[in-house]
């Protein structure tokens, strides 16, 4: 019968011989143990199979040495990236990450940040979450240190790191102009959503600019799934003033407006030139071929992970960082000049 229980410190004070204290700093790397004496009793723990408990390590040091992560939906093709960039940091300096879904559900987040500070992180990177209400607060307050990603609070300075929205979005609207369309249609993120607020803010503002139709029909309420999309395009196809171009809310929402296409015989970029934001890998396959802004996603959550380890271990509460990525308009063979 194989015996599964964990082996304890007190295990490798008997097999070694010494008393549990001196065990317990020589597993610490203590200086005033005998170099001899540590050595042997870290190779009999090795042996062993010995491996500290976080938990108590945690409540010793008062420090876990383990990011909680709260990502909005794990099975977004773009999360992945952010987590890497996360993950790559993390492993570097030593740190372990505890992986949260919360489904863009504020009570499911409220639950899963209890859980994380249960646990005793040292802080928390939360990736499109909300950020506003009392009880968000309070438990942000509780954490320390954590950085925002792509979601800023409206209502108070934190650390965060995003993209360029302003910037990213001129580029889009800038390139659809040079193309020769007037109606362009805008597909918005979800309305908490600062990021999804700032690209129709920019949206609004270059329709304005470059004197193109300003037009509210042209904007449709949507959010960052592949439903959306197929809602918006059938919209949009329904207007007896349809646009020539699309910008959709991300990559998995254009997804979502091209596959309505091809249900309702339309035609990209023949029907609807479509433009979207993210740069999943997906999107340069030949079948999708979806000209989209380029996130850095992976030198983003890395930006997000180091700004928060250095909050962290600097024990700093100064005035809050803001780190802004570029974008980078990457074009393949979903936009094309609009039919006369």
């Amino acid at each position: 019968m194989t015996n599964d229980r964990r082996i304890t410190i007190r295990d490798v004070a008997e097999a070694s011989g010494h008393a549990v204290s001196t065990v317990s700093n020589a597993l610490a790397d203590k200086r005033h143990v005998n170099e001899e004496t540590r050595k042997h009793i870290q190779e009999i723990a090795k042996t062993l199979g010995y491996r500290p408990s976080t938990i108590a390590r945690a409540l010793r040091m008062q420090t876990s040495s383990t990011i909680g992560v709260l990502v909005a939906d794990v099975a977004n093709p773009a999360s992945p990236e952010f987590i890497r960039g996360i993950d790559d940091v993390a492993q570097r300096e030593g740190c372990n990450i505890l992986l949260c879904n919360t489904d863009g559900d504020e009570r499911r987040q409220i639950g899963q940040m209890q859980a994380l500070l249960d646990r005793r992180v040292d802080g928390m990177i939360l990736l499109s979450q909300h950020t506003e209400s009392p009880e968000i607060r309070k438990l942000l307050d509780a954490t320390g240190s954590f950085v925002l990603v792509q979601r800023r609070s409206h209502r108070f300075r934190d650390d965060y790191v995003g993209s360029d929205n302003m910037q990213g979005t001129r580029d889009s609207m800038n390139y659809l102009d040079s193309l020769g369309h007037r109606r362009i249609g805008f597909v918005t993120g979800p309305q908490q959503s600062s990021t999804a607020m700032e690209r129709l803010e920019a949206y609004e503002q270059l329709v304005s600019e470059l004197g193109l139709d300003a037009d509210p029909e042209l904007v449709f309420q949507g959010d960052y799934t592949i439903d959306s999309g197929i809602r918006a395009m059938h919209y949009f196809a329904g207007l007896s003033d349809r646009p020539t171009a699309i910008i959709a809310s991300n990559d998995v929402n254009a997804i979502g407006l091209q596959d309505a296409a091809v249900e309702l015989g339309l035609r990209i970029p023949e029907d609807f030139s479509l433009l979207g934001c993210d740069d999943i890998e997906i999107a340069s396959l030949r079948r999708i071929d979806l000209t989209t802004l380029r996130l850095p996603k992976r030198e983003m959550g890395a930006g997000a992970a180091e700004l928060l380890i250095r909050r962290i271990r600097t024990k700093k509460t100064g005035t809050p960082r803001e780190v802004i990525f570029p974008t980078h308009l990457t074009i393949r063979g979903s936009c094309a000049a609009p039919r006369r």
